[in-house]
């Protein structure tokens, strides 16, 4: 999923958050490129409960709102469906 291609499906504000009702509401518009790429088994780590994902630069280049000091990306889905950041 391309930066593109989630601007097309979701209703993003101008600090970038999701504001669609759904799965990535409230989140930020590069939740739902990690979530895909769990979903095509290319997490760097699953725990079970927690997702985890190394922030590459080609990540940064095309979020550039990704958190400068963060290395990697923290995922959960809650047991109502919805996935945020932790």
């Amino acid at each position: 999923m391309t930066r593109q291609e989630i601007l097309d499906d979701y209703t993003v504000d101008a600090n970038g958050i999701i504001r669609n009702p759904g799965k990535f509401e409230g989140e930020m518009l590069y939740v739902p490129y990690f979530w895909d790429l769990y979903l095509d088994g290319s997490a760097d780590s699953d725990n079970g409960k927690v997702l985890g994902f190394k922030i590459t630069p080609e990540d940064r280049t095309m979020f550039p709102e990704l958190p400068k000091r963060k290395r990697t990306i923290r995922l959960v889905e809650s047991d109502q469906g919805f996935v945020g950041e932790v």
